[in-house]
């Protein structure tokens, strides 16, 4: 879960067997909780640790994040802890439920390694483990696992020269006028 996107790669017998991605919507990103700590006047970290420990998350649903600036105004009673884990559980609801399409956690299987910055927030891990009833796997650089398989891909490839333009280049551009 990435912070405008939701990725699910199924790997059987070593390969990748199967890619699901969310269609449009970045509700369930990243980004979808950072907007709500913001708005509630809270910077992302903090706000993740208020809902680490919740005692009675919010019901949020996992609709879009238009439709959710309701239910988020309506559970302001209810404290920021419990907004905060609720939030979580939506963004894991969305990626299990409406991205991955998973009937059960059983579908997921034993192994589940997660990864994508979203899940350095500790209640959205929490909240996946919790709603699989599962131990869930998350890498020390799970917010850089994309970089960081791009960067051993290119150092595979080993091209001779970069097509990227050097310093010297990029300050010899000029605009043409037309």
């Amino acid at each position: 879960i990435g912070g405008q996107d939701i990725k699910c790669f199924k790997i059987r017998g070593g390969a990748i067997d199967s890619i699901m991605l969310n269609e449009a919507c970045s509700s369930g990103c990243g980004s979808f909780i950072e907007t709500f700590a913001r708005s509630l006047g809270y910077d992302v970290k903090e706000f993740a640790r208020l809902g680490l420990f919740a005692k009675a998350p919010s019901d949020l649903g996992s609709r879009c994040t238009v439709f959710m600036n309701s239910s988020v105004k309506q559970a302001q009673k209810d404290g920021v802890d419990d907004i905060s884990a609720g939030l979580s559980l939506s963004v894991v609801r969305n990626a299990i439920y409406k991205v991955i399409r998973a009937a059960s956690p059983d579908e997921l299987g034993q192994k589940i390694v997660v990864q994508g910055g979203t899940f350095c927030n500790d209640a959205v891990l929490r909240s996946f483990e919790m709603l699989l009833g599962r131990h869930v796997i998350r890498p020390a650089i799970a917010g850089l696992m994309g970089a960081y398989g791009a960067a051993l891909y290119a150092k595979t490839a080993r091209k001779e020269a970069s097509s990227l333009l050097d310093r010297a280049q990029v300050e010899s551009l000029s605009l043409i006028h037309i």
